[in-house]
């Protein structure tokens, strides 16, 4: 690959930040469609989920369509500890902001990341076999690193993005943890 992950995430988060406030809210329209056609959306109860920033797709409307399911916002690990915590969110606002100004949920009951259903994953690129570029601190690898030793264990992880964030090949490493899926708002990529 002529392009390092470090251009690649500038290039594809300046895509992203690119696209106006209408086609923004059509491609979270358009992914959300598609995810809640998926058996495994319906069959979930415990999802996690995540708030976009910096032009992420935007699926936090899923809540209103699936009112009965319960949804997990990600919690930053402490400083001594390397996995995400999930907590439950209903949709309310959120005042706390973590280390890099994301909302939070400052309280309520957490479940363990094993113990989802399924998790809806942001990234910054992904390929069609599921390799995912994120934002650089694997935050996510590590949290759901199980899934390597044990395949597959849960969660399913599905990524959701823009379409104009899928490339042809990702480079990957040993500590990379493949998605199951990627639904963007133009198909659904079945990933293994």
């Amino acid at each position: 690959m002529s392009e390092n992950k470090t251009q690649l995430r500038r290039r594809m988060r300046a895509g992203r930040r690119d696209l106006s406030a209408y086609q923004q809210r059509l491609h979270g329209r358009a992914t959300i469609a598609l995810l809640s056609r998926l058996p495994q959306m319906r069959r979930a109860q415990h999802i996690g989920i995540y708030w976009p920033i910096d032009g992420e797709l935007d699926i936090r409307q899923l809540l209103q369509r699936f009112r009965a399911k319960h949804f997990y916002l990600p919690v930053l690990p402490l400083e001594s500890q390397p996995h995400l915590r999930f907590k439950r969110w209903q949709g309310e606002t959120l005042s706390f902001r973590n280390r890099f100004r994301i909302p939070e949920p400052a309280t309520g009951p957490s479940r363990a990341p094993k113990l989802l259903d399924l998790v809806l994953v942001p990234l910054v690129a992904f390929d069609p076999n599921g390799a995912r570029l994120g934002m650089g601190a694997g935050f996510y690898d590590r949290t759901f690193e199980h899934k390597q030793l044990l395949p597959g264990a849960g969660p399913q992880l599905i990524g959701t993005a823009h379409q104009l964030q899928c490339v042809e090949h990702l480079p990957t490493d040993n500590w990379d943890i493949p998605l199951d899926l990627v639904v963007t708002e133009k198909r659904i990529y079945r990933c293994r």
